[in-house]
């Protein structure tokens, strides 16, 4: 029987459209459906294969869309895999890396000193409150060291634990000799080693020497200047007197008092000393100007020592006008700086050849303070460094390239060009 065919149709899409892939087989081009003719009786049989792609899978846009939607989504999961092992791995860092809080001086007392190679050294003794509940254990008195002109910490010591019940007090002072003290709430006594940064506690070994301090310390402060480079201690049994570390010996008030009027004679070949202070306001003669003098007394060298108060006054018996100086006690004095106007003046630092002093800019009580150097010698100013604002300066230390003049909270490296160098704040 003769075959033939006509317009043979895919049985499964219906599409006429066709490839004869083998003798009476044929592929239809649409669906990609696989047929074939029995001559018998003329059936016509198929094969759908389901995997094959739809007609619109075979257009290259549609497939380059597929292939950027899937490299999309497979980029977001591996993203949101590797955020968590980001941070873990940072946080594991953290936990070897020892970071100290943040912390802020609460009650602290602050001076410098230049070392052996005239570097410009701050120390800080008192408390330090760390922040956050976690950092309780961290707070503390402590000795802190640092290099003023880099701001960096070189060394901190903590010396004691914080209480509010202390006096949280703390005082620190360089002697002539170089020496220097450290005193915390009135009842423990550092010695600081200047060059290794260290504080050592000297309050019992400091007064070993003397059986009236031998019940041990219930009390000790940094005497007034006035009475000279000493402490004041009481010992447990009560027992008050001046302590002087230049030479180790100790006196009661009425011995200090009796030692001061002894300067007032003078003695045979007695070694001079130069000093430098400003006269005060006068009651008697108001119109007279405040002066800077220059003048001369005996060299206690550790002894008990006295100063002098300057002031124009009206003499009681003669009327005649003079300057007083509270103690008599000076050898001969000149006005180093005649003419000059000063306002709250006051003298930090002096040598042989240097005076710095501080004074009001004008008459003005919150007038801006300046900060002079004045040759020691022949009185010439040598530089004015302007502050911006009114501040009470109350130290000042020499340094291999100028001075450092400070506050509680604030030091100044200045040039001896006049130009401020550093400064360093505390926080």
């Amino acid at each position: 029987m003769a075959k033939q065919i006509k317009a043979i149709k895919c049985p499964h899409c219906g599409s006429i459209g066709k490839t004869e892939i083998k003798a009476d087989h044929f592929k239809c081009n649409s669906c990609n459906t696989e047929y074939f003719l029995d001559n018998d009786d003329i059936n016509i049989n198929h094969n759908i294969n389901y995997n094959s792609p739809t007609p619109f899978s075979g257009s290259p846009g549609v497939k380059k869309l597929g292939l950027i939607v899937g490299a999309v989504v497979i980029a977001f999961i591996l993203f949101t895999l590797a955020i968590p092992l980001l941070f873990s791995s940072r946080k594991s860092v953290n936990r070897n890396e020892y970071v100290r809080p943040e912390f802020s001086w609460y009650s602290s007392d602050v001076s410098a000193y230049a070392n052996k190679d005239g570097q410009p050294i701050v120390v800080i003794l008192g408390v330090k409150r760390y922040s956050g509940n976690d950092n309780g254990n961290e707070t503390g008195e402590y000795i802190s060291f640092y290099n003023l002109l880099s701001d960096k910490e070189l060394k901190t010591q903590k010396t004691g634990t914080f209480s509010l019940s202390n006096a949280n007090d703390f005082k620190l002072k360089q002697f002539s000799n170089g020496d220097f003290y450290g005193i915390a709430n009135k009842a423990k006594v550092y010695k600081i080693d200047k060059e290794n940064l260290l504080a050592s506690n000297v309050t019992q070994s400091l007064f070993k020497d003397h059986a009236k301090l031998a019940s041990g310390i219930a009390n000790a402060e940094f005497a007034y200047d006035s009475y000279g480079e000493a402490f004041n201690v009481m010992s447990n049994e009560g027992t008050s007197v001046f302590f002087f570390p230049l030479v180790n010996k100790i006196y009661t008030q009425d011995e200090v008092y009796a030692e001061q009027r002894k300067l007032e004679v003078a003695l045979p070949n007695e070694v001079l000393q130069t000093r430098f202070e400003f006269s005060h306001k006068s009651d008697d003669y108001p119109e007279e100007k405040i002066q800077l003098f220059k003048y001369t007394k005996r060299d206690t060298k550790g002894e008990p020592d006295d100063d002098v108060i300057l002031e124009w006054q009206q003499s009681s018996s003669t009327n005649e006008k003079r300057i007083t100086f509270g103690t008599n006690i000076m050898r001969s004095y000149v006005d180093l700086t005649p003419g000059r106007l000063y306002f709250n003046p006051k003298v930090l630092y002096s040598d042989a050849g240097y005076v710095i002093i501080t004074s009001n800019k004008t008459a003005a009580e919150s007038a801006p303070t300046n900060i002079q150097c004045i040759d020691a010698k022949d009185g010439k100013l040598i530089f004015t460094y302007p502050f911006p604002t009114n501040q009470n300066f109350d130290e000042c230390i020499k340094y291999k390239d100028g001075f450092v003049v400070s506050t509680y909270n604030l030091l100044l490296a200045i040039g001896m060009d006049g130009k401020l160098i550093k400064e360093f704040k505390i926080k």
